[in-house]
């Protein structure tokens, strides 16, 4: 791969109130992506409070402690690089306080794959980060803003209807989004509709509402505390059962075992290599020290 962009670990944790990760460095680039909660990480002399959807980058050799302020759950990506990459990625910010839709998606992907570990999912991986990589890279370079708006699943022309009707599909998640009333939007018959949506967009209506519900309830799982019929009904769903279906068709695993697999804390080895830690954790937690709380 370009640049040898290589994770070599994903880690999901949650930490409890009050606990803290003493200060270490370590040889490897880190990204923390905040899943929910808050910390406040020091990355050298800079302090930073994370909360849900920000990006932290601690690059190589650079000390950094870590206190959770209340229940915080994140994701840990651990990557080495070379080439002129590893001086460009140095050179982005530190915090970034919300990622787009596209990032999130890419770094809900790269841990989708190190728990289902499919065929070639190292590769898989590493080219997903990349993607990241580039995107922030891109923001860097054309100077614009690091929250970014929504972006969607599908590459679309620049069309105000089909945009318009995206955009209501994305606001009404937890309702019943019937075709009908989005072809009334736009002034079309449901048949007309549905052919307009597909030569536009690439799929029908019905698929991309199911694509996006079962997308969104991938996220509540990952990131809340509701069960499966409490997401059901989240999303609008009249039937858990007709949920249930729908997501193992479009997903290959039932709700239950989707969520007994995500909320685990799970420390993943994608390759084994010299960063590899002998034991589950590199920093075990700790009950933050009296000191750290005043210092909060």
């Amino acid at each position: 791969m370009r640049n040898d962009v290589v994770v070599h670990r994903v880690v999901k944790n949650t930490k409890q109130s009050g606990q803290y990760i003493e200060l270490h460095s370590h040889t490897f680039f880190h990204y923390i992506y905040s899943l929910g909660g808050h910390t406040r990480t020091i990355v050298g002399d800079e302090a930073y409070q994370t909360g849900q959807g920000t990006l932290l980058l601690i690059p190589p050799g650079v000390p950094h402690e870590i206190i959770s302020l209340d229940i915080s759950s994140c994701l840990d990506l651990k990557f080495s690089c070379s080439g002129p990459l590893t001086e460009e990625i140095s050179r982005l910010p530190r915090y970034i306080p919300l990622v787009d839709s596209e990032i999130n998606s890419l770094i809900h992907n790269i841990f989708e794959e190190a728990v289902g570990q499919e065929r070639d999912y190292e590769e898989v991986i590493n080219i997903s980060l990349y993607r990241v990589l580039i995107q922030l890279l891109r923001k860097q370079e054309e100077k614009k803003s690091w929250q970014m708006p929504i972006t969607y699943p599908v590459s679309i022309p620049d069309d105000e209807n089909i945009c318009h009707i995206l955009q209501i599909i994305e606001g009404a998640m937890g309702k019943p989004i019937q075709v009908a009333d989005l072809a009334a939007q736009c002034g079309y018959s449901a048949s007309y509709f549905r052919q307009f949506f597909r030569e536009r967009v690439g799929i029908s209506p019905n698929l991309y509402i199911n694509q996006r519900k079962i997308s969104k309830a991938k996220e509540l799982m990952l990131y809340s505390d509701l069960n499966v019929t409490q997401i059901s009904e989240y999303l609008g769903y009249q039937s858990i059962h007709y949920f249930s279906r729908l997501f193992k068709k479009m997903t290959g695993t039932s709700p239950k075992e989707y969520i007994q697999r995500v909320k685990e804390n799970r420390p993943i080895n994608v390759v084994r290599n010299e960063n590899t830690p002998a034991g589950e954790f590199e920093i075990p937690l700790q009950d933050v020290p009296p000191d750290k709380v005043r210092g909060t």
